[in-house]
């Protein structure tokens, strides 16, 4: 029994809302991109003052308003960056831009960029990279989203306790482990936080789109390298990414 084609109506109107879709993609993609760039060298010299405050020892007032606008920005960055993301995976091919650079310098920018938001949640946040430069050719605004989400993740339900952000050299790869001992995820969400707009059981809905965890998978993917999950209920989780040294070598 032969299936019938779809009257010409429908097709016409499939492809209407593709291209309605790609159009919205594509603009969201542009505006995200417009709205992220002016802030990053604000974004530079916020942190500049609040070094220099910390320094001259000012005064509480001006500290707490420095670290709360540092907060601010960062917050500001980071969406508009997870909506970048979002349209690039949208799109179903992310293109990358592979850049050579030291990946110790992104998780200690990580650290700073964090640092205030962990002491608000009566955390501590410790970076621990090696002596030597950790260089490889990788897509830098990708690998950014991927140590914010998990990063920003761990500080949320790290119940207040320290997290930890390590870094690994080996010879064909890196291995980046954020580690935190909060509430821990259950093995029946395991799978399940993966997902869009899936949270495990139990946490709570503060703030973001539900997407960190979705968009990091994908996001490691796409630069050829692995995510994984080891956690226990009330001791905490461990999420290790393994990155190819040369995204290019390993397409």
């Amino acid at each position: 029994m032969s299936i019938p084609s779809p009257p010409a109506d429908l097709e016409r109107i499939i492809e209407e809302l593709r291209a309605a879709i790609a159009a919205r993609d594509e603009f969201i993609a542009i505006a995200a991109h417009e709205l992220r760039n002016p802030m990053t060298p604000i974004m530079g010299q916020v942190q500049l003052l609040l070094s220099r405050a910390r320094r001259e020892q000012a005064s509480p007032n001006l500290l707490q308003g420095l670290e709360t606008l540092q907060v601010a920005v960062d917050h500001y960055v980071h969406r508009a960056t997870t909506l970048l993301e979002i349209t690039r995976l949208n799109a179903e091919q992310v293109t990358l831009e592979l850049t050579h650079f030291d990946f110790r310098e992104l998780v200690r920018e990580c650290a700073r960029k964090y640092e205030q938001l962990a002491a608000r949640a009566g955390s501590t946040l410790h970076c621990e990279v090696p002596p030597s430069p950790v260089e490889g050719t990788w897509d830098r605004l990708a690998s950014e989203q991927i140590l914010d989400n998990l990063v920003s993740n761990a500080i949320r339900y790290g119940d207040g306790k320290p997290v930890k952000i390590e870094l690994t050299s080996e010879i064909a790869e890196v291995l980046l482990r954020v580690v935190d001992h909060g509430i821990g995820v259950a093995p029946e969400d395991r799978e399940r936080i993966f997902q869009r707009f899936e949270r495990a059981g139990g946490m709570p809905r503060s703030g973001g789109f539900g997407i960190g965890l979705w968009l990091s998978s994908k996001l490691v993917r796409a630069q050829s390298g692995t995510l994984e999950l080891h956690s226990e209920m009330a001791l905490g989780s461990t999420f290790t990414v393994r990155l190819p040294r040369d995204v290019r070598a390993s397409r």
